[in-house]
């Protein structure tokens, strides 16, 4: 309650004299609102407090280690269109909780976890955004999928319902104030994203997951493929399952064409499989796993998602040894990887930095049955060929410095070839007769 005044104004300029369709969402008291637990198990140590124009939402004994799942709600009546949702929430230093905010045609109901007909925001996630926090929840920042804006399809009467659980509430719990819900208009049309290149000369949008990113560091060896000096470098790689680089787009990332890949240059002390990962909507995922074979040494590793044409999914995410954590007794210093060139584009065109392996020759080209690749005395570790349409149709893993390429099976036409030894990438045009 405490900050209406600026709530109204704020509304007024921006969308008018917008009506608040929550008939108490200042919670001058408790009128219109239930409180429900969500699982049953932990309504001993949750409590849900509406007071002094607010609510709070905290442990009865913050020392209990056991997780709490409490929530209240509210009856809507709405009817068909769009609608934006906003409250205000504070909360300083929580761990390990989640809060939330979903609609449905339902009533919840105590003791049963509640996942309505749509999630209309996540508030805050104490694992992936902030612990400490006063304002606005989608000023917060921590939900990029759909911040407070849904869509409703059939007249009717809806249940509200902001949902909290998980381990500790912080110093003195999380509350609520102002919730808000009026009409809108709809979102423009999604426009997936085509392509991306971030060199990391300049600041980057990238993320992380249970790893420590800086867009901001100096390539420790400079020379082969990466000549630059700023890269990004990632410390923690397996400090978790799951710990990761990544970045997210609101919009999705367009595979729809059948022609998208993605490909870094990669350093590290150890060998690592790399699994790049596009994911996060209700398209099927796209998973590569491009292995980092030279400790050291820069390598561009290259990930073909051509078989996969979804355009919805919102996070690109890149894993070193996925599943696999270190024990805290393993040199941290194996666990910080440099990265650079992250690229997003037609898979065959993907950018190589000017590099020529010495020696290289494909012949005789054209062929009507083999290409013969060989170098002056660098081992080839891998061969891709792509076909026009950037589709990888051979891949090899010779491992020597002269290598036979069966082209019998392939269609007449011009190819792309990729030959990497341990020094860098470069690639050759072939054709097939």
């Amino acid at each position: 309650m405490k900050k209406i005044t600026l709530l109204l104004f704020l509304l007024t300029t921006t969308f008018g004299l917008a009506q608040n369709l929550i008939t108490n969402g200042t919670f001058d008291d408790a009128t219109g609102w239930t409180v429900v637990n969500q699982y049953g198990t932990d309504s001993t140590n949750g409590s849900v407090t509406f007071a002094s124009g607010e609510v709070k939402i905290e442990k009865i004994d913050p020392l209990d280690g056991g997780w709490i799942h409490m929530g209240f709600y509210t009856s809507v009546t709405l009817t068909v269109g769009w609608y934006q949702f906003d409250m205000d929430m504070t909360f300083d230093g929580i761990n390990e909780i989640w809060g939330e905010v979903y609609i449905g045609a339902t009533e919840p109901v105590q003791n049963a976890e509640y996942s309505g007909d749509q999630q209309v925001i996540k508030a805050y996630n104490a694992w992936d955004c902030i612990k400490t926090y006063t304002g606005s929840a989608v000023a917060a920042g921590c939900d990029s999928s759909s911040p407070g804006k849904f869509e409703i399809t059939s007249n009717g009467a809806y249940y509200l319902l902001f949902r909290t659980g998980g381990n500790s509430f912080g110093t003195s719990g999380v509350t609520i104030d102002n919730m808000t819900l009026i009409s809108t208009t709809a979102p423009p049309a999604p426009v997936p994203l085509t392509e991306f290149d971030f060199d990391f000369t300049t600041p980057t949008p990238i993320g992380t997951y249970n790893a420590t990113f800086n867009d901001d560091a100096i390539n420790t060896v400079i020379g082969g493929i990466n000549p630059t000096t700023e890269i990004g470098e990632i410390s923690g790689v397996n400090d978790d399952w799951y710990s990761q680089i990544n970045y997210e787009y609101i919009d999705g990332f367009d595979l729809s064409t059948g022609d998208r890949g993605f490909s870094l240059k990669v350093k590290g002390p150890r060998t690592s499989s790399v699994t790049l990962k596009v994911e996060s909507g209700s398209d099927p995922d796209a998973a590569v796993v491009v292995d980092y074979t030279t400790p050291n040494v820069w390598q561009e590793l290259k990930f073909d998602v051509t078989s996969n044409t979804s355009s919805n999914n919102t996070k690109v995410a890149v894993f070193f040894d996925l599943e696999t954590n270190f024990d805290a007794g393993v040199d941290p210093s194996l666990n910080i990887f440099q990265i650079d060139d992250f690229v997003f584009g037609a898979f065959a065109t993907l950018k190589v930095k000017d590099f020529e392996i010495e020696g290289l020759k494909a012949y005789p080209n054209p062929t009507n049955g083999k290409w013969k690749i060989s170098t002056k005395d660098q081992e080839i570790q891998a061969i891709d060929v792509f076909n026009v349409l950037g589709k990888r149709v051979i891949s090899l893993k010779p491992k020597a410095m002269s290598v036979n390429v069966d082209a019998s099976g392939l269609a007449p036409g011009v190819y792309l070839t990729t030959i990497t030894t341990h020094k860098g990438t470069s690639s050759r045009k072939l054709i097939k007769n």
